[in-house]
């Protein structure tokens, strides 16, 4: 049997309540992307390239797994998750602890670890 379908009831009958707000979480994460205390978080999780290729300069330990990789193989993870921005009321928190100020709450995952993660903690949200 199939599901029913959603109403579109967002961008001119073009999105799902969940797609609007799944796009807006996005632009606020693309947004920002480059926050100076997530930077520097990533900076003292890192340190001088020692392998082979010459263009690397830097390599990052995931917090976890604690092995080093290049920089597109780590992701920089909020401690505290920045948790669900489902409807207007959660914008507000969202953004809070999306822009945390202290390096602390902050580190570097490397992808796996990174997936391993957030899908724990999808499952404890829930449970």
């Amino acid at each position: 049997m199939r599901k029913p379908k959603v109403e579109k009831t967002r961008n001119a009958g073009t999105m799902t309540e969940a797609a609007y707000f799944a796009k807006i979480r996005s632009i606020l994460r693309n947004g920002f992307r480059y926050w100076k205390p997530a930077m520097l978080a990533a900076e003292k999780a890192s340190r001088p390239y020692k392998g082979e290729n010459k263009r690397l300069k830097k390599e990052y330990q995931c917090k976890s797994c604690k092995e080093w990789f290049k920089r597109a193989d780590v992701q920089i993870d909020h401690i505290l998750p920045c948790g669900s921005l489902n409807n207007y009321n959660d914008i507000v928190d969202f953004i809070k602890r999306l822009t945390v100020e202290n390096t602390k709450a902050f580190q570097v995952l490397c992808k796996p670890c990174h997936k391993e993660k957030t899908n724990n903690e999808k499952q404890l949200r829930n449970a």
